[in-house]
């Protein structure tokens, strides 16, 4: 009898789970393009070096010349509102600083000869960064949308190709690697567009809008970026 009544039981949790699993069902993929990486890249670096590293008069080249980048954002819904965040990207830039010898003058001052460049170096650079977190939302509904914490680790490799005047003149070619691993914290935005109307869809667009990435870098320090990510994606 008490065997009986233990498969009963079973039998109503069983039941009950499933009951509430389709309640709660949700749509636990989702894929983006993130073009935060581009603006970052081309956008925010450039501004913020060129403020703190003003390119002297005549250099040839900017000190931080930004270019394209992307990245793919892959997030698995375990819970509705946990999800486990994947991203992989790359962007490039190149970099330039030299430093002239002084100009040569006559007597009465008057410069007779332009200065040269003692020593220069120019980089190509391609980074590619990798993260792996999980985000919390915090909204009203059940859903993995709204705002939303993001705590994460991730690894930047540079891979730079450099050219160097050195001050005997001769040139050096040099190919180098750069890890940089970090610890931070993203806050921003998922958007679950027809959420509504597009409950019963089994894919939905989506549009993910980060305000700041914040952290520690073990390679230069603390780490702070703006706006990090503006993706645009599907769930399904």
């Amino acid at each position: 009898m008490n065997i009986k009544k233990i498969i009963i039981f079973i039998s109503l949790i069983v039941f009950i789970s499933s009951i509430e699993v389709n309640a709660q069902d949700y749509l636990k993929h989702s894929l983006g393009v993130d073009f935060g990486t581009t603006l970052f890249s081309m956008g925010t670096i450039p501004i913020i070096t060129d403020l703190v590293f003003k390119p002297k008069e005549g250099a040839n080249g900017k000190v931080y010349d930004g270019k394209f980048g992307i990245r793919l954002s892959y997030n698995y819904t375990y819970l509705p509102k946990q999800s486990l965040d994947v991203t992989l990207g790359f962007y490039a830039f190149d970099t330039h600083h030299g430093t002239s010898g002084k100009p040569i003058t006559d007597n009465s001052g008057n410069i007779i000869n332009s200065p040269t460049l003692t020593k220069f170096y120019d980089g190509s650079t391609i980074a590619i960064p990798a993260s792996i977190g999980v985000r919390f939302y915090f909204n009203k509904d059940n859903t993995a949308s709204g705002f939303f914490l993001l705590p994460k680790v991730g690894m930047t490799t540079f891979i730079v190709n450099g050219k160097e005047l050195r001050d005997d003149g001769s040139i050096r070619y040099k190919t180098t690697s750069v890890f940089d691993f970090y610890i931070s914290g993203e806050m921003g935005f998922r958007i679950d567009l027809f959420a509504k109307i597009g409950s019963d869809w089994e894919v939905r667009p989506f549009i993910d809008i980060s305000l700041l990435d914040l952290g520690y870098s073990f390679t230069p320090g603390i780490r702070i970026i703006p706006l990090p990510r503006l993706a645009i994606g599907i769930l399904f």
